[in-house]
C-alpha cells in the first residue's frame, strides 16, 4: 500500500528552502511578519501529517499482530489436517495460509513505510522550528533596532542652537576640566590672567607694572657680576 505523501515531502522541503534570510529596510518588518506566518503554517500542517502517519504506523502494526495470530491459527490447521491424512482440507487451508502470508506482508511494509514518514516529518518540524525561533529573532532585534533608532532622532531634534547631534564626548571632558581648573583658583572660565586683569582695572598701575619689569631686566643685563666688581674694587 503506498501513499500520495512524497509530493507532500518535495512540496514542504521547497518552501522550506524557499524562505530565505529577511532583508532589513522599509518593508523588513512586514517580510518578517510574512515569513513567520509561512513557516508556521507549514508547522502545523506537518505536525498534523506527523500525526496521521504515527496513527497508520500504529493501525498498521496493530493490524500486522492480529494477521500473525490468524496465520499461526491455520498453519496450525493445515498440520492437524496432514496428520490425519487430509490433503484435500489441508490443500484448502494452506491457501488461507498463503493468503495472509501476503496480507502480513503488505500490512509490515506499510508500517515500514509509515515509520519513515514518521521520521520525516519529525525531521521536518524540527527544521521548521529552527527557523521559526531564528525569524521571531530577527523581528525583535529589527524592532529594537527601529525603536533605538526613533529615540536618537528625538534627542537630536532637541539639541538647541546649530548643532543636530549631542555633543561628543572628548568636547564634553575638555569642557569639564576647563570648568574645574577654574573653579579651583576661583578664576571665572575665559578670564585674563591676573596681570592682565588689574591692567583693565586700573591703566596706570598697568603702565607702572610693565616700565618697573623693563627697568629690572635692563638692570639685571647691564650690571657685571659681584667677581667682577671685586677686581675693579
Amino acid at each position: 500500500m503506498s501513499f500520495p505523501w512524497r509530493s507532500l515531502f518535495q512540496s514542504v522541503q521547497d518552501d522550506l528552502e524557499g524562505l530565505g534570510d529577511a532583508v532589513f529596510g522599509d518593508r523588513a518588518e512586514r517580510l518578517l511578519d510574512g515569513e513567520i506566518r509561512n513557516v508556521d503554517q507549514l508547522l502545523h500542517r506537518t505536525r498534523g501529517e506527523h500525526a496521521t502517519a504515527r496513527a497508520r504506523r500504529i493501525d498498521a502494526q496493530q493490524s500486522a499482530q492480529r494477521t500473525k495470530l490468524a496465520l499461526r491459527e491455520a498453519e496450525t490447521t493445515v498440520e492437524s489436517l496432514l496428520a490425519r491424512r487430509r490433503t484435500g482440507a489441508a490443500r484448502e487451508a494452506a491457501g488461507e495460509v498463503v493468503r495472509l502470508q501476503a496480507q502480513l506482508a503488505e500490512l509490515q511494509a506499510d508500517a515500514a513505510e509509515m515509520e519513515l514518514h514518521e521520521a520525516r516529518f519529525a525531521q521536518l518540524q524540527s527544521q521548521l522550528k529552527h527557523r521559526l525561533r531564528r525569524l521571531k529573532h530577527q523581528l525583535d532585534t529589527h524592532r529594537a533596532t527601529a525603536s533605538l533608532q526613533r529615540a536618537q532622532a528625538a534627542v537630536a531634534r532637541r539639541q538647541p542652537g546649530d548643532a543636530p547631534y549631542p555633543e561628543p564626548a572628548p568636547a564634553s571632558a575638555q569642557r569639564m576640566r576647563r570648568a574645574g581648573r577654574a573653579a579651583a583658583g576661583d578664576i571665572p572660565v575665559g578670564a585674563p590672567p591676573p596681570v592682565a586683569m588689574a591692567a583693565l582695572s586700573d591703566p596706570v598701575d598697568g603702565v607702572i607694572e610693565r616700565i618697573g619689569r623693563r627697568i629690572k631686566q635692563r638692570s639685571r643685563t647691564t650690571t657685571p657680576p659681584r667677581s667682577e666688581q671685586a677686581r675693579r674694587r
